[in-house]
């Protein structure tokens, strides 16, 4: 096989489009994008995470084999054609991260891996969402520096019963965690002043809009601001980043403020009365949807005066 029929896939590999079969708000990683005719099997990015980058051939010791590493993370499995060979996915994974300016950091196929140990370490989708072979395997970590930092991108690659290539690409944005706590005072001082406040302590996960359990300390500090502002009526709004069509992300993000609202009310005694609710999408972003951090930015609820 040529050369220059390796770097045409690339070129149309590198091109970054959402498929009708994709599920719902999943989306290829900017920096990456996707082998073509792939689908997408399973989605998952949060605004900061950990992440074990594996680094060398699995030993006895994990400390070896794993980098761990912070920050914006974006996970993606994908299920290719059954006319795609392991060989060649690799292969234009291979030539599409250098072409995005990463460097490589360890290439390895099942025993040079470290046999099963590392199929079976490496963080991955649970099943049928990704499927990895522990016997026929292969795995690329690189990294490169981007004006917002280091990013590490590890890929597996492996093929399902029906012959099909199965690939999980994480994409981490290396940074330190900001503090998200925003208290009663805060809020009041910033719809005083501004008319809303942001808060991003308020978590769902991935295409979800049931709030976390970790959650609760920002919405108490919500129902505390509320009840000492007895007057003050509020339009509790959903913001999404970019990730997903735009009627996709209105729905998201009203029911995720809905969902908010139905708290305060039910759980912290909030009269309902005082409080309407609305999706805005990705619609009124506070920074671009090209990086991790920015979307993450973006995926925010706000309260404001009404």
């Amino acid at each position: 096989m040529s050369v220059r029929y390796f770097a045409l896939i690339a070129a149309s590999f590198l091109a970054s489009s959402t498929f009708a079969q994709d599920v719902d708000g999943a989306t290829d990683h900017p920096l990456i994008g996707r082998f073509e005719g792939a689908r997408i099997t399973a989605y998952d990015t949060r605004g900061f995470d950990e992440y074990q980058f594996p680094k060398a051939a699995m030993t006895s010791s994990e400390s070896d084999s794993f980098d761990p590493i912070e920050g914006a993370k974006t996970s993606i499995a994908y299920v290719l054609p059954p006319t795609a060979s392991l060989a060649e996915v690799e292969r234009n994974y291979e030539m599409a991260l250098a072409d995005a300016g990463f460097e490589k950091v360890f290439q390895c196929a099942d025993r040079e891996c470290g046999g099963t140990a590392l199929a079976y370490a490496i963080e991955q989708f649970p099943l049928p969402r990704m499927i990895i072979d522990p016997f026929n395997y292969r795995y690329l970590g690189a990294t490169t520096t981007t004006e917002d930092g280091e990013v590490y991108a590890a890929i597996i690659f492996s093929v399902d019963n029906d012959s099909q290539v199965r690939v999980q690409v994480t994409v981490v944005e290396a940074e330190a965690m900001t503090f998200k706590m925003v208290d009663a005072a805060a809020m009041q001082a910033d719809v005083l002043e501004k008319g809303r406040v942001a808060l991003y302590g308020i978590l769902f996960d991935t295409d979800e809009a049931t709030i976390r359990p970790d959650s609760a300390p920002t919405m108490q500090e919500i129902a505390t601001f509320l009840s000492s502002n007895a007057d003050l009526d509020v339009v509790i709004v959903g913001h999404t980043d970019n990730q997903g069509s735009l009627e996709y992300n209105l729905g998201l993000s009203n029911r995720r403020a809905a969902a908010v609202r139905n708290a305060l009310v039910s759980e912290y005694g909030i009269a309902a009365d005082r409080m309407s609710h609305a999706g805005a999408g990705f619609l009124a972003p506070v920074a671009t949807n090209t990086t991790a951090s920015g979307r993450a930015l973006n995926r925010r609820v706000e309260v404001i005066a009404r």
